[in-house]
């Protein structure tokens, strides 16, 4: 698979940086800006303002304490760093001079001052903001955080710039598809090694295993119900459909390498689980992804259009005569899995007094609920509010595709009705999480949930027509008449 480095080669250093394109700077200091208010909201959540003499708040803040940290609290040291590496990544990126090493060191300087400033400053606020923590740990883990940002962007920054401006640029179907599957691998082994809590101690190993958290024996692992089960195996599959359809669409590699290459990707996920004291590490979840890798390359090939007849189910037809009866099986059996996942085990109350009391956790601030829990737990949240809903945004995006090659419908108009559909979907699972008692209906879930169907209808519409594109260039073009 061709490296981005290979279509950017005037992004492979970072002082070539001068010849980037401006949607690229544009769409960095969206990034930047956004993942900045991120950093401030989410270090002030749940937003519990508690008034403080200044006075008395300074007297405090200057005895600020160093927290004594044991295995439990790696995670939340280790998650300050991270919260910074992207914080002065993307400040440095945008504020690069194109120029000279004395400038960029003076801007590396300024970058690392005001991350600093930021991190004391988000330290001395929370005092006003119970319960937040506050610490001399904070704010060293995200100094530290805030160093490493910025060697990352002078030893990689030209190849980020390369990748954002290949997104300004021309598209390829293979292109399009390559950049796609860096940025899902780079998620997937991302989470893979949260918490965070991470040990190379030979004790803490042995006590995992001897804690059932090393599975050699395949379907080894005990599941209170079936039904867990189920859940557990259908997931650990479902993660590598993606990878694999991606990957396949973006190489031309034989299906059963694209499947070996996600068998070694998952294989080198649990390795690295084994050094992270919380995690797993089980060899049922390789052969699942192996499972996940065969229907990722089983899609992407019905998927993907042929220059054969418009008939086949993989031509650009999308399914031919039978698509419509195809597209409501879909759509239709993945609205039950998501009420099975959302509404199981239907233990619905209607009683007026029940419904009440839970209307009131609506009136939560956004990612509240996500704050009075581990950090692995609301990035696992994230992911699966929005990881479910993927598919329905996609499902909808091949229907659009559909209709617009067949009636003449303003693609806006398409657009508005698909995000409708999303958000009414997460609003009906919402809404019938409130007559649940041990499910919780939150305002945040219903954002990330239309927000995952809006990124799975939007990947999808830029794969079809950049396929379609193909197809159209690849069939042969009819013999020019020379009867005279």
């Amino acid at each position: 698979m061709p490296s981005i480095d290979d279509q950017h080669p005037v992004a492979q250093r970072s002082g070539d940086l001068a010849t980037r394109p401006a949607p690229s700077q544009n769409l960095l200091w969206w990034l930047t800006l956004g993942y900045s208010a991120f950093v401030i909201y989410g270090s002030l959540v749940p937003l519990q303002f508690r008034p403080h003499p200044l006075a008395e708040a300074i007297e405090y803040f200057r005895r600020i304490p160093y927290l004594e940290l044991g295995i439990g609290s790696r995670a939340d040291w280790v998650a300050n760093i991270l919260l910074f590496v992207p914080l002065a990544f993307l400040w440095l990126g945008v504020l690069w001079p194109n120029r000279g090493r004395i400038g960029r060191a003076l801007i590396s300087g300024f970058v690392l001052f005001a991350c600093v400033g930021l991190s004391v400053a988000i330290e001395f606020t929370q005092i006003f903001f119970p319960p937040r923590t506050v610490s001399l740990n904070d704010v060293i883990a995200e100094s530290i955080g805030a160093v490493i940002g910025i060697a990352l962007w002078w030893s990689m920054g030209g190849r980020v710039t390369g990748w954002l401006a290949g997104w300004s640029g021309k598209h390829t179907p293979t292109g399009t598809a390559e950049r796609l599957l860096y940025a899902y691998l780079f998620l997937l082994f991302g989470y893979s090694v949260l918490p965070l809590d991470l040990t190379i101690s030979a004790v803490e190993i042995y006590h995992k295993w001897h804690e059932g958290k090393v599975l050699l024996v395949p379907f080894s692992a005990h599941y209170e119900s079936g039904a867990q089960r189920a859940y557990a195996l259908l997931a650990d599959t479902a993660i590598w459909v993606p990878a694999a359809f991606l990957w396949k669409l973006s190489s031309p590699r034989p299906a059963r390498k694209i499947v070996l290459y996600v068998l070694a990707c998952a294989t080198t996920i649990e390795v690295l689980q084994l050094f992270v004291y919380s995690r797993v590490t089980s060899t049922t979840d390789v052969l699942m992804a192996g499972c996940g890798g065969a229907i990722g390359v089983a899609l992407a090939r019905w998927l993907r259009p042929s220059t054969g007849n418009q008939g086949s189910p993989g031509s650009t037809d999308f399914g031919g005569g039978y698509f419509a009866l195809l597209w409501i099986l879909a759509f239709a059996g993945w609205a039950g899995v998501l009420m099975i996942v959302f509404w199981y085990p239907f233990d619905f109350k209607t009683e007026w007094g029940f419904v009440h009391a839970r209307l009131a956790v609506l009136k939560r601030v956004p990612f509240e609920t996500y704050y009075f829990g581990s950090e692995f737990r609301a990035v696992t949240e994230v992911f699966h509010k929005t990881g479910f809903f993927f598919p329905l945004g996609a499902l909808l995006a091949v229907a659009a595709a559909r209709i617009r090659r067949r009636v003449a419908v303003p693609a806006v108009l398409l657009h508005a009705a698909s995000a409708l559909v999303i958000t009414c979907a997460a609003a009906g699972i919402e809404i019938g999480q409130l007559f649940l008692p041990d499910k919780i209906a939150d305002t945040t879930d219903w954002l990330l949930e239309t927000l995952g169907g809006l990124l799975g209808y939007f990947c999808l519409r830029i794969l079809i027509p950049l396929w379609q594109s193909e197809v159209g260039h690849a069939m042969p073009r009819p013999a020019p008449d020379r009867r005279r």
